[in-house]
């Protein structure tokens, strides 16, 4: 990919997600500013390592 079609693509996301947020806002929807620091995260228990294969010995 070319300098330039990387920067097309850039403005073509961008306009896409001003449209997007516009859409919203006009249906409704409201932003909401999270302070710095707080996390979605909901459970921190359990395995924090991602597995990506199981290995069974026979």
């Amino acid at each position: 990919m070319s300098n330039k079609s990387k920067k097309e693509a850039t403005v073509n996301t961008r306009v896409d997600l001003e449209e997007h947020v516009a859409a919203f806002l006009k249906a409704g929807g409201k932003v909401q500013q999270i302070p710095s620091g707080v996390s979605g995260q909901t459970s921190t228990s359990g395995p924090r390592q991602i597995v990506l294969s199981h290995k069974t010995s026979s």
